[in-house]
């Protein structure tokens, strides 16, 4: 027998508040950079953020998923470079490759994550020790193979990852129609419903009929598709396949996450508090580029706000 749609309508309803948290910081943080700089709220500049935020708001989406459903993804670091470098290499100039290029590193990017996911529930090791471990195996491999950014991908590709609808990229766009899909997906459909109760208790899920193993076989297989994704855009954004594109986005998924309201203990939360949150990070970030801050203090701030979301959520859920 099938289990209940685990009250997804009162999660969603609980997490409002927190939307509405983050909508007012972005609020804020857009206030203080146009008081800052008159260039800040400029169509070019908007274009901008929006461009910096598409491949943090793929990455960010595939560990909401992860997380919903009980788990956390930390092989992005070393799945990126890995990625990108397979997909410049096969691609290069010529269109004709190009599609191959893409079926194999989207094929690539399902069986990694269907080995993180494998290695977690057939062996029983902690997701965050497995998919780590995974991470700095495919960045060696990804050094082995080239230790330079190498390959390149064809002009078409590049016009379209650089290119906008008005004053709207379509990076930006392609986000906006993946996070209304897998949200859809989340809230309407069986699959959804499955990750939701496995998040937020596996035992009652198990005992309910629901199938523990494979649902979060296909978490982790989808999480790896939207890496590769990810990884697809930004090798078209760089030209080439860095070895190093993934360093640091396997915490910088986290954060968007946290801020946006779902909880890592998995079961509760969604999609749209995570674009929120990434728009907020884009927003901020950009502020603090024009108050010239150096990167290493914008890795503090986005540290201490991952403490600070954290740090709430505890509170609240102990009140």
């Amino acid at each position: 027998m099938e289990c209940a749609p685990m009250h997804d309508v009162l999660r969603m309803t609980r997490a409002q508040p927190v939307h509405l948290v983050v909508l007012a910081l972005i609020a804020i943080v857009f206030v203080v950079g146009v008081v800052i700089s008159d260039r800040f709220a400029t169509p070019l500049n908007i274009a901008n953020i929006q461009d910096q935020m598409v491949v943090l708001a793929i990455v960010a989406l595939a560990q909401t998923i992860v997380i919903l459903s009980g788990g956390i993804d930390l092989s992005f670091a070393g799945a990126l470079g890995l990625l990108a470098v397979v997909f410049a290499m096969i691609a290069g100039d010529n269109a004709g490759t190009f599609w191959l290029a893409v079926i194999c590193v989207l094929a690539l990017g399902a069986a990694i994550g269907l080995i993180n996911g494998a290695i977690t529930t057939y062996i029983g090791i902690h997701p965050l020790i497995v998919t780590l471990g995974t991470s700095t195996i495919m960045a060696g491999v990804a050094l082995l193979v080239t230790r330079q950014p190498a390959g390149s991908v064809p002009l078409f590709f590049e016009d379209i990852v650089y290119g906008r609808a008005g004053p709207v990229p379509y990076g930006m766009i392609f986000v906006l129609v993946l996070y209304v899909l897998i949200g859809a997906a989340l809230w309407k459909t069986r699959t959804g419903t499955r990750i939701y109760a496995v998040g937020d208790n596996d035992h009652a899920a198990a005992i309910s009929g629901t199938p523990i193993h494979q649902t979060r076989l296909f978490v982790y297989g989808l999480s790896g598709v939207l890496a590769a994704i990810a990884a697809i855009y930004m090798t078209g954004r760089f030209g080439v396949g860095d070895p190093r594109a993934g360093v640091g986005f396997d915490l910088r998924s986290i954060t968007p996450v946290i801020v946006g309201g779902t909880m890592l203990a998995g079961g509760r939360g969604g999609v749209l508090g995570t674009l929120l949150a990434v728009i907020l990070l884009a927003v901020l970030g950009n502020v603090l580029n024009f108050m010239n801050v150096s990167s290493y203090y914008q890795w503090i701030v986005e540290g201490l706000i991952i403490v600070a979301a954290v740090s709430f959520f505890a509170g609240a859920s102990k009140s």
